[in-house]
Formats: C-alpha cells, sequence, structure tokens
C-alpha cells in the first residue's frame, strides 16, 4: 500500500531533483498525482488494463508514458496491461480504438493538454463504456464531462505542461512499480 508520508516525500524530491526549474504542486496536486497511483495499482491488480492516450502534439509523450507503465521505467519486471492508443482525433469512437476489449474495470488516461473539447468528448464515451477515467489538462478546463481524477494546472505553455506531464506521470509510474514489484527502492 502506498504509505502518504513517504510518497509525498517521494513526489517532492523527485519534482525537486528532476525538473531543471523550480516547481512547487500544492497538497492538493500531491494527492491527485497519490490517487491516480493508486487506482491504476488497482487496476493491473484486478487484472484490467490502463489505456493511455495524449491529444494533438502530447502523442509522443502520452507514448513515452505508456512504454514507461507497459515494460518498466525503473526496474525489469513483467509487462503489465498498458495500451497506447494513437491518434484519437474525435472522428473515430474511441470504442472502435479499444477493439473488441470490454470497458468495464480498465482504466483510461487521457493527457488533453489544452484540448478541453476533444478531451470531453473522449470522456463521455468512455464513461458509457465504464472506464475509469483520468485526465491531465491545461487551460481551458473541463466544462460539462469531468474524469474520476484530473490533474489540472492553468496558464501554462505547451512546453511547460509537457515537462511537467512527463514529469508527474515518470513519478505515478514509479510509484506504481514499487507498489506492485517492491516496497523499496
Amino acid at each position: 500500500m502506498l504509505t502518504q508520508d513517504f510518497n509525498r516525500e517521494f513526489i517532492l524530491s523527485q519534482l525537486l531533483d528532476l525538473s531543471e526549474f523550480p516547481i512547487l504542486l500544492s497538497t492538493e496536486g500531491l494527492e491527485i498525482a497519490l490517487r491516480i497511483a493508486q487506482k491504476i495499482v488497482e487496476i493491473f491488480q484486478a487484472q484490467k488494463r490502463l489505456y493511455i492516450c495524449g491529444l494533438k502534439n502530447y502523442q509522443y509523450l502520452t507514448q513515452d508514458l505508456a512504454e514507461s507503465f507497459y515494460s518498466g521505467l525503473i526496474m525489469n519486471r513483467p509487462a503489465l496491461p498498458v495500451h497506447f492508443i494513437e491518434n484519437l482525433t474525435g472522428q473515430e469512437s474511441l470504442s472502435s480504438a479499444l477493439g473488441n476489449q470490454e470497458g468495464e474495470g480498465n482504466g483510461l488516461l487521457i493527457v488533453a493538454g489544452e484540448h478541453a473539447q476533444l478531451a470531453e468528448v473522449l470522456l463521455k464515451e468512455a464513461k458509457a463504456l465504464k472506464l475509469f477515467t483520468m485526465v491531465f489538462c491545461g487551460y481551458p478546463p473541463l466544462k460539462t464531462e469531468h474524469p474520476e481524477i484530473l490533474f489540472y494546472l492553468p496558464g501554462l505553455s505547451r512546453p511547460r505542461l509537457k515537462e511537467l506531464f512527463l514529469m508527474l506521470g515518470h513519478i505515478i509510474c514509479t510509484l506504481v512499480e514499487s507498489t506492485l514489484y517492491s516496497n523499496s527502492f
């Protein structure tokens, strides 16, 4: 299980060590990272899948995250059931991108950046498929559809969002790996 004190200190140290710029995430932001990591652990422990997709300008970042979650970021370990969904533009349905896989119990992480409108379309469909939804989003915020867990960073430039989303994703991946495969680093 993830412990609050260890994980809070770990996340803060990772943010300071990995970033070349000063970042302060609020306590709320740290709690969101912990909640996402815990939910992904629960998805994998239930032998379900995690789907990861990035909207326009965020595909390479999410492909990196999907590969890290799939094959390992900091340790050699068995592959996890993670699937990268590429090029969702709103023209094709999420269900066609998932193939014939059942949705219930699976998770979907969307890296939306500033593409809130498309994220809302995908969220609506994901909820209909009974996927657990998580979103990394920048400005403008989501207005009508909301995921179960939202990491929102207002007012940042796209390069800064990409840096923060990748860093946050790697921290979450490390927490997931350490919880599933080891209790120490």
